[in-house]
């Protein structure tokens, strides 16, 4: 049987370029995928065309919610065309009822435990509409992801790695809880060490949603991947990462570059509203900036998440916080407004409020405003968004913020002027967070 896995770009008439993460998740079915089976890959946001002609069987689409119109697009056609179409991923385990409408059957939750039965059943003629594991993954069983030679990869790609999953803490705005469930999930080390090393590549990105999650299980990692000489970027809580020092400069010694930390707001009440105080642990600016000094001083780029359109949010919050970010010199940032995705407390709340205005999903790219927020309209919070994008990435600014982040010049200056092309392309890829991000 011929399998083709694919992973939709949000806009596939993009033309904009940057450093950009593979599929892990469909790697990882692809590895799962019986040996007897041809498999392949398409993955649209590095690039690769769906072409539909491809005589494939079965066909397997993933998707986040800014990727969902995308995907029923494809899933369209290929049904259209007498296939056979699976969809998995965030926004299909959150509504399946909607993807059924466009799919013959749907995984619910993590895939990668009932991905063989789905091969066998459609084998046997028995396909089900809805597929969901009874138990979150074992980490310790996941094989190596298998990469797709056949994509175009180009020096800006980024190699994706998984060590963990779930997350404890239960932020209003984020669906990681829901999918990952509350409690951390480890591989072995040295499986982890060992894909890094089979990838071939200088650059990796953990995909963990808190690299530092379990401090002594950290350290191990760390100190294996020494002996990997890699370049790599993570996720980390602000306050874990500046808490413990010793713990930063091996991650520095083991190849860290850069470190992706959600501020998320200035404001403790904002950080309260959304659970995120518990994440955050950080109640005022000056304890941020305090934190974000001990990133510096062991030489890692700061990449700050800061989200706009709380109801604690008035209209000079984007000038407070480009103000506050250029003041501690933050090297890279991303501006989201906030966004209801479908399955969190948040959306939860503001359609009980009636506060949700669009169900159109190619609009949930987190910089188009979706609802109606309190402190101030929604075409300001789009606007201001968009504008605290542009000013962070004006040349001048750069430079200036040059000499605190001059232990690698090369990666903050070449991601630094990525991204202010990005902030300034409308109606194209979202211009608010990494490109490496998808």
């Amino acid at each position: 049987m011929k399998i083709q896995l694919v992973y939709p770009n949000p806009n596939p008439r993009s033309k904009l370029h940057g450093r950009k993460v593979d599929s892990a998740g469909l790697q990882l079915l692809a590895a799962l995928t019986p040996a007897e089976h041809e498999v392949s890959i398409v993955a649209e946001h590095l690039g690769d065309e769906m072409t539909y002609d491809d005589g494939a069987d079965l066909v397997g689409i993933t998707a986040m919610t800014i990727q969902a119109r995308r995907a029923y697009e494809i899933a369209d056609e290929y049904r259209r065309r007498g296939k056979r179409v699976v969809m998995g991923g965030i926004h299909a385990s959150v509504l399946p009822d909607e993807a059924l409408t466009h799919a013959d059957a749907v995984v619910i939750g993590e895939g990668e435990m009932v991905w063989p039965t789905v091969i066998t059943d459609v084998q046997a003629g028995r396909l089900k509409q809805r597929y969901r594991a009874d138990a979150l993954v074992d980490m310790r069983t996941l094989p190596m992801g298998r990469p797709n030679p056949s994509s175009r990869r180009t020096s800006f790609s980024i190699a994706p790695v998984q060590a963990g999953r779930g997350c404890p803490y239960d932020c209003s705005f984020c669906s990681a809880t829901m999918f990952y469930g509350r409690t951390y999930r480890f591989r072995p080390v040295e499986q982890v060490v060992a894909e890094v090393k089979s990838l071939g590549t200088k650059l990796i990105f953990f995909l963990d949603d808190n690299i530092f999650a379990r401090p002594e299980y950290s350290r191990q990692l760390l100190r294996s991947l020494k002996e990997a000489d890699v370049n790599w970027i993570g996720q980390a809580s602000l306050h874990l990462s500046a808490r413990d020092p010793d713990l930063l400069e091996l991650a520095r010694e083991s190849g860290c570059v850069g470190l992706f930390v959600g501020i998320e707001s200035l404001s403790a009440e904002n950080l309260r509203a959304s659970n995120s105080l518990a994440k955050n642990q950080s109640r005022t600016a000056k304890e941020i900036g305090a934190s974000l000094r001990v990133l510096h001083d062991n030489g890692i780029v700061v990449m700050a998440g800061v989200i706009f359109g709380f109801d604690g949010d008035d209209p000079e919050v984007f000038d407070r916080t480009a103000d506050f970010l250029a003041d501690n010199h933050v090297g890279l940032a991303s501006f989201s407004a906030l966004t209801p995705f479908p399955g969190t407390a948040l959306c939860a709340q503001l359609e009980t409020e009636g506060r949700i205005t669009s169900r159109d999903w190619s609009m949930y790219d987190a910089c188009t405003s979706v609802f109606t927020p309190r402190g101030m309209t929604a075409e300001q919070l789009q606007e201001g968004t968009r504008r605290a994008g542009v000013n962070f990435y004006s040349s001048a600014k750069i430079l200036r913020r040059l000499p605190t982040n001059r232990h690698h010049p090369l990666m903050f200056l070449a991601t630094s002027f990525s991204w202010r092309h990005a902030c300034r392309v409308e109606n194209d890829v979202p211009f608010y967070k990494p490109s490496f991000m998808f």
